[in-house]
């Protein structure tokens, strides 16, 4: 059976219902009256609650995705490069917002319903005011949750702007939730309030000083430090070979236990002569930002690769590459609907220098393998071979290798790998581990994805290595990428991993001639979201002092370490080197080291990248 509505009111109600409102107040101001007037108007209850929701979910909406499309702008460069960019972004953001808000409101007016039903009560307007306040506090909440990630590293005063705007926002938001809700308790109790709770300069200021305060600390902590100009000179002293080994996909339990057991003969001498293997912390970010956080020695928020790609919305100059929570708006409506444009990340996100262009910067050769955010590879003295080159190469893509003069040999030599682990010269299985382990289907998969790759890098970066760089650094994601999705049992995927460490094991026995400095991070990559990890520090002049063994150390500091070793200056942007180690006073200390110049990225090279990252299991 239809429920039954309540009969339109009576008019000589709504005219006394209408004379206390304008008694205290509420009916003198434009805002208040545009909500208000619908409790006084003798139509349905249902006609009041649409008409209540429309205008919460256009003004509410409105006000939010300002305050969300200038903290896009802010994050993402647009608002000195692309500044009509946040008129475009407040257009795309609008309607889901004001849908967003629109649904809260009408949940929010279900339970004032339900209590006003079930506990029929007088104070209505303090039933509203902590409704409204409630839903303020969640909005606060997840605006300073998922609004972090985006503002993190934006100039200050534009931060001080989203600081300011964004409780102002939320102020918008509860006075809007309130004087809705109030209203249909009006409607639906034929009773004006007792008082008037949201005054002008009352609780309305309190409310708004609260929001104030609770966004103050979230803003300061989203601050960053001004880029240093870069030094007109890079002063350099005598230093010695570095090298840095990132490995992706090792848990630390696995890492310890490998050291013990004398498989990995080669790291567990380098970690014995420095004191033992030394843990670190990190936060559950993204590879692509953990490693770079690695070359660079600057965290997330000062090098700028937050994420995997980025989104160019239809109408938006400058690709948004930081989105929070917005990611799933922009992948999962936006490019389906094509009004979005899906983009990769790319070398020229990166905003701070590496290692080893630092090391070459006066022209001594450098060497970088398959490291994030290389992609397009800069020309360097020596050679860089980008993020996922294996796959590139064979596909004929630009950018892939620098100089360009090396591409045909690595190309070569990426299909002679390919073809040597597909037997056609031994004309036997090379992989008889993964043939008892995996069906033949995953077995090829696992080859294509992780481990040919890994191989291929181990290849180039041993022979290059012959050509003493100054500084030289390689990146195996192969176990990492091996992990996700792995068919076979846990028994096989250790025998794997032991394997395939093995083999870097094997090239670090050689790669550790003529080096001074080397450093191996093993890190548990996507197999547990932040966490611990291992790194071996080890020194040819010594690394075992006190606080070396056993010690913690913080991820932004190998770079400062690898800098020092190798004869260049202290940044004042980058932490000090480990404790534990002798290093070598720098020959200067220097505000920082400027910001590179960015690559430019053909558009089709960056699509053949986004589809080797899906590829590799990565978005």
């Amino acid at each position: 059976m239809a429920p039954v509505l309540p009969a339109p009111q009576d008019p000589d109600d709504l005219a006394g219902v209408r004379s206390e409102l304008k008694r205290l107040g509420y009916l003198s101001h434009r805002f208040e009256r545009y909500l208000l007037q619908d409790a006084l108007r003798p139509e349905r209850p249902w006609r009041t609650l649409l008409d209540l929701t429309a205008k919460v979910a256009l003004l509410s909406g409105a006000a939010l995705a300002l305050v969300l499309a200038f903290a896009l702008a802010a994050a993402n460069g647009s608002l000195t490069a692309t500044p009509l960019d946040l008129l475009v972004l407040f257009l795309h953001l609008f309607p889901p917002i004001a849908a967003v808000a629109g649904a809260g409101f009408l949940a929010l007016c279900g339970l004032v319903i339900l209590v006003l039903k079930l506990y029929p009560i007088r104070r209505i307007e303090t039933l509203a005011l902590a409704a409204a306040v409630a839903a303020g506090a969640a909005g606060l909440g997840l605006a300073l949750v998922a609004g972090r990630e985006i503002v993190a590293g934006s100039p200050r005063w534009q931060l001080a702007v989203v600081g300011v705007a964004a409780p102002v926002a939320v102020y918008v938001l509860i006075k809007l939730v309130y004087h809705g809700l109030l209203a249909l308790a009006i409607r639906l109790t034929d009773a004006p309030p007792d008082r008037r709770l949201f005054s002008r300069r009352g609780l309305g200021f309190g409310i708004l000083s609260a929001a104030f305060l609770l966004t103050l600390p979230a803003v300061l902590a989203a601050a960053r430090r001004e880029p240093a100009a870069a030094p007109p000179s890079l002063p350099e002293a005598p230093g010695e070979r570095v090298l840095l080994l990132g490995i992706d996909g090792v848990l630390p339990a696995e890492a310890d236990y490998l050291l013990k057991t004398g498989d990995l003969p080669v790291f567990a001498r380098l970690a014995g002569e420095a004191g033992g293997a030394r843990s670190y912390t990190r936060s559950p970010e993204a590879p692509a930002s953990f490693w770079t956080t690695i070359a660079t020695g600057l965290p997330t928020s000062e090098h700028g690769v937050a994420a995997l790609d980025s989104f160019r919305p239809l109408g938006v100059g400058t690709p948004l590459a930081r989105s929070g929570a917005l990611r799933a708006y922009w992948s999962g409506v936006l490019v389906p609907l094509h009004l979005a444009e899906y983009r990769p990340l790319l070398a020229n996100r990166r905003s701070a220098f590496t290692v080893w262009e630092l090391a070459a910067r006066g022209g001594a050769p450098a060497l970088a393998v398959n490291w994030w955010a290389t992609f397009p590879a800069a020309p360097l003295p020596g050679l860089v071979v980008a993020h996922g080159a294996y796959q590139l190469l064979r596909e004929g893509t630009e950018g892939a290798v620098a100089p360009a003069t090396e591409r045909p040999a690595l190309a070569a030599l990426a299909l002679d790998v390919a073809r040597e682990a597909a037997g056609i010269r031994q004309g036997k299985d090379v992989e008889p581990l993964l043939g008892a382990a995996l069906a033949p289907a995953d077995r090829q998969a696992l080859l294509d994805r992780a481990l040919l790759p890994d191989r291929f890098y181990r290849q180039v970066f041993a022979e290059r290595l012959r050509r003493a760089p100054r500084a030289a650094a390689l990146y195996l994601p192969g176990l990492d990428i091996a992990a996700d999705g792995f068919r076979g049992s846990d028994l096989a995927f250790a025998d794997l991993l032991r394997a395939e460490l093995a083999q870097t094991d094997a090239l670090l026995a050689h790669a550790v001639d003529g080096v001074g400095t080397v450093v191996v991070v093993l890190d548990p990559g996507r197999r547990a979201r932040g966490g611990e990890g291992r790194v071996i520090l080890w020194r040819r002049a010594g690394c075992a002092g006190p606080g070396a063994a056993r010690g913690r150390l913080a991820p932004e500091s190998l770079a400062a370490g690898l800098l020092r070793a190798a004869g260049l200056p202290q940044s004042a942007e980058l932490p000090a080197p480990p404790a534990g180690c002798p290093w070598p006073a720098p020959p200067a200390a220097l505000a920082g080291f400027g910001r590179p110049r960015p690559p430019q990225a053909a558009a089709e090279a960056g699509g053949e990248y986004l589809a080797n990252l899906r590829s590799l299991g990565y978005l």
